[in-house]
């Protein structure tokens, strides 16, 4: 049965027609098979109707598309080589612009768009192709190609008839392709004679090419603009080149004039006046007098000196004078005023304001030209604007230097007279004391008891009228650069002991509760000034304890942070209590020299005002920094950091106290915490209580178990149960079995006796140090003390790492990829985070304690890691408290370190990563 669309064609031969969907469409279709001829298959009713045949007589007339484009060889030929091109790469799409022919003669232009297809019912390939109608575009085309011509016209005809010289030559070949008539004249010979002939050749009988007529400043865009003496020509000449395309070619166009022509002389006349322009120093500008706005013309540094350039001036200020700034309007209109009524030049002073906002000070002067003497007939006003803003802002400077200088004499005038009375009181309260208690004593020489009270209060006095000497001696040398620093060993835990020795008492006298601890202090000796240091500290707690009512707290914490330069170590020492607090005001003010608050409380405190101001410059001397934090009412907080260079320092062999387990009792949770991390560092078992009832429930549990704790560390005062009383429970429940050290930050010689008595068996006093407590817990072993206490396997000792889940969040993708490779290969469980708000968003999303520990970049976007770690202690959740987070970061400065801890970060890892040094960290806070 054969195919529907194949019927008989005369002769027998079959033909195939077009599908009845195709045949509706409005764009012509054509078939035809791929042979030499292109014989035609069939056409829809579109194709037909365009070329102006019946389909009858198409097909009568032409057998293929070769007959068919008889009278147009080439547009058969544009199909044959695009079917040959498309055979040889293997495509089955061509593309042609072609023209269509009609039956009453001419043709209209398509673009064939053919593809080739297997059609069963020809039995092989045939080429299917649309036929697009493009002939607008080819009559656009025609156009701009009529246009182009018509301009190409006009710009022969310019040249011929310039008044100058005028050359085109090849760029790549210096051919001369173009002369016009005058320059045929001045060259002394036809253009049919020179056309062709190298242009240095004939203009300036070279014999290379000139460097100046084509070099880098020629462009498309404007005129390279040059003079040129020719010796061949004997004359000089005004030249103008510029690059053009000349018939297809690359070409430079070049114009000029000679000496003799009255264009030369002209432009000769405007070089001297753009040069007696340029002298000026500023712009220029005409100014309409009729509306005295509008800018008729303007030159020089007009336009810099308004900060616009000539299309925003002309466009956007519409070439009005709207640039001066308003307040200033009435003073230049006055000036314009006045070179009118008395024919002088005025000048004034105004702001002007550019585009960008700058705001300038200009110089203006005036002159006015009436409309009967102007060349046009318009009055004008002549201007000259000079930019004086850096001449105006120096003495502005100038005179703020002088008055700021001024107030600052004031200021220290009246400083050092508030320092004389203050001296003066305060010297005079304790010389006072000392006269009267000396007339008392010679009063009562009868009375051993009452002269010995007297001589005590002498004491006193004396001593603090020393004190007050020594700190405006040591301001005298600070301030005149007589003072040195002396470097020396110094021993930490020593150091902090001789500045408690004097600040204990103090904090009695008082009642106030003290809060000593040191805190990842692993390096004991450092390198320093010894005798400034404890000057630093001391003067910062005899503060805390002077401005801190009784019954009040005062802390001093000790805290190593990271420290990443190589035999160096980096420690804040911070100082707290809850006083009376600062106003923000007084704040920026603490540390200059005579400088006190004014408040009434302070008045009543004795004191020169010198102590912060010596205390800053000694922790500048150090290299250290010194912040300050209060709130009035609310307390203070000084925090100083400094970095030292470390001594070294012999490691004990702690070996045999490796997995004995300790207790820590402490109500504070940091005490505990910072013991335990001393403990773990001996390699023992820590634990720690913050009650004494916890405390004594966790001894029993272990003493009933047969796992009794090695020793117990005991605080002296705690809420609730005592230490006294925790002491005397676990005797009486254990005996005397497990040793007990009891820890105190104040001075313990008044209840030592009672203590011993209850059974403690050692006492340290805060801070606890690794040195003191190693060395307490040896003499402990040596004693005998606790030797049914067993030590774990150093194996089982360390704590497992394996399997605790970390949360790396860090921005870019390659840290975070080696950072969670060598993680993993620890055994840690890794979840990554791009940034600090995606990490904030995965803690607060996941369980309480499902992550171990939280690895934190600083530099990232969206939020940083300060932000996040911030945000994330800010949660109202436990583990939000107490989960680390490490500062993993390329910021390894002391300010850096400094602000990472205060943004609530437990330590700090240095990238490049070490990964001794995070493992180190990681064994040290994850639990």
């Amino acid at each position: 049965m054969e195919n529907k669309h194949v019927t008989e064609r005369g002769g027998g031969e079959k033909a195939i027609q077009c599908p009845a969907a195709l045949d509706m469409l409005k764009i012509g279709v054509i078939c035809c098979l791929p042979d030499d001829d292109l014989t035609f298959c069939w056409g829809n009713s579109s194709f037909f109707r365009r070329a102006g045949y019946s389909r009858d007589g198409f097909c009568g007339r032409f057998h293929d598309l070769r007959q068919y484009y008889a009278g147009f060889p080439d547009d058969f030929d544009a199909i044959r080589q695009a079917l040959s091109q498309a055979a040889e790469t293997g495509g089955r799409e061509i593309e042609a612009t072609l023209r269509l022919p009609r039956q009453e003669g001419g043709f209209t232009w398509v673009r064939l768009y053919g593809t080739l297809v297997e059609d069963p019912a020809a039995g092989g390939p045939v080429l299917r192709a649309e036929l697009a109608d493009v002939d607008a575009l080819a009559a656009e085309k025609e156009e701009q190609a009529r246009l182009y011509r018509q301009k190409l016209g006009y710009f022969h005809w310019m040249l011929d008839s310039y008044e100058g010289n005028v050359y085109i030559s090849d760029m790549d070949t210096y051919e001369l392709l173009y002369l016009n008539q005058n320059s045929c004249e001045v060259l002394g010979a036809p253009a049919v004679q020179l056309v062709g002939r190298k242009c240095y050749e004939v203009i300036q009988g070279r014999t290379t090419p000139c460097p100046f007529c084509t070099n880098s400043k020629l462009t498309e865009d404007d005129f390279y603009e040059w003079e040129f003496e020719n010796p061949v020509l004997e004359r000089t000449f005004l030249i103008k080149n510029r690059i053009i395309n000349w018939e297809g070619r690359r070409a430079r166009l070049e114009l000029s004039h000679d000496m003799y022509s009255a264009e030369y002389k002209l432009a000769k006349k405007d070089q001297e006046r753009d040069a007696l322009i340029r002298s000026v120093p500023g712009g220029l500008a005409r100014v309409d007098g009729r509306d005295t706005r509008t800018v008729l013309w303007y030159s020089g540094g007009f336009l810099d000196l308004i900060g616009y350039t000539k299309e925003q001036f002309e466009q956007e200020l519409h070439s009005r004078c709207d640039y001066v700034y308003p307040d200033d309007v009435a003073r230049v209109e006055a000036a314009m005023g006045q070179a009118r009524e008395t024919g002088e030049p005025a000048a004034a002073e105004c702001r002007v304001v550019s585009r960008t906002g700058a705001v300038k000070i200009l110089m203006l002067t005036y002159s006015y030209v009436a409309g009967g003497d102007s060349w046009d007939g318009i009055p004008s006003y002549y201007s000259v604007g000079v930019d004086v803003t850096a001449e105006r802002t120096e003495q502005a400077r100038q005179r703020q230097a002088l008055e700021d200088a001024c107030k600052a004499a004031q200021i220290a005038n009246d400083a050092k007279t508030n320092f004389l009375s203050s001296m003066s009181h305060d010297i005079r309260t304790p010389m006072n004391a000392i006269i009267g208690m000396t007339v008392i004593a010679q009063a009562n020489m009868h009375a051993p008891e009452k002269i010995q009270d007297c001589l005590n209060k002498i004491n006193v006095s004396s001593r603090h009228l020393l004190s007050l000497i020594n700190e405006v001696l040591d301001m005298s040398k600070i301030e005149s650069g007589k003072i040195d620093l002396i470097s020396e060993a110094v021993s930490l835990p020593e150091l902090i002991e001789d500045v408690m020795d004097v600040f204990r008492p103090l904090a009695a006298e008082k009642h106030q509760e003290l809060q000593i601890n040191a805190d990842h202090v692993r390096h004991e000796t450092v390198v320093t000034d010894q005798s400034r240091l404890q000057q630093v500290l001391v003067n910062l707690l005899s503060n805390a304890v002077k401005y801190t009512p009784e019954g009040g707290c005062v802390g001093l914490r000790v805290r190593e942070v990271p420290s990443f330069a190589k035999g160096r170590g980096q420690y804040e020492f911070i100082v707290t209590d809850n006083g009376i607090g600062m106003s923000e005001a007084f704040i920026p003010h603490i540390f200059e020299p005579f400088s006190r608050a004014e408040e009434s409380r302070v008045n009543q405190i004795q004191g020169t005002g010198l102590g912060m101001a010596i205390t800053q410059n000694i922790v500048r001397m150090m290299n250290g920094t010194i912040e300050v934090k209060s709130v009035l009412g609310g307390g203070s907080q000084f925090i100083v950091a400094v970095s030292f260079e470390l001594c070294r320092e012999a490691e004990g062999d702690n070996g045999e106290l490796s997995g004995l387990p300790v207790l820590v009792v402490d109500d504070d949770r940091i005490v505990c915490e910072s013991a335990a991390e001393i403990l773990d560092e001996l390699g023992m078992r820590s634990s720690w209580e913050l009650s004494g009832e916890a405390a004594v429930s966790r001894v029993t549990r272990a003493h009933e178990a047969r796992d009794d704790f090695f020793a117990v560390i005991l605080d002296w005062k705690m809420p609730g149960m005592d230490g006294l009383e925790t002491l005397r429970e676990i005797r009486k429940r254990l005996g005397a079995d497990v040793p007990v050290i009891v820890i105190s930050a104040y001075d313990y010689s008044e209840i030592e006796e009672e203590f011993r008595r209850a059974g403690a068996d050692a006492f340290l006093t805060k801070p606890l140090f690794k040195s003191k407590i190693a060395h307490t817990f040896h003499q402990l072993r040596q004693s005998g003390r606790s030797a049914d206490a067993a030590p774990l396997p150093a194996g089982e000792a360390s704590s497992c790492l394996e399997g605790k889940r970390i949360l790396l969040v860090e921005d870019n993708w390659l840290n975070r990829e080696i950072a969670t490779e060598l993680l993993q290969m620890h055994g840690f469980l890794i979840e990554g985070a791009e940034n600090g708000r995606l990490a904030v968003e995965k803690f607060e999303a996941a369980g309480p304690g499902y992550y171990d520990c939280i690895l934190m970049d600083i530099q990232m976007p969206v939020m940083d890691g300060y932000q996040a770690a911030e945000a994330i202690r800010a949660l109202d959740r436990a583990d939000a408290k107490t989960v680390p987070i490490l500062a993993l970061t390329a910021n390894a400065f002391a300010s850096d370190i400094g602000k990472a801890h205060s943004a609530g970060m437990n330590d700090h890892v240095a990238k490049p990563i070490e990964v001794d040094r995070l493992m180190e960290a990681l064994k040290r806070w994850i639990k």
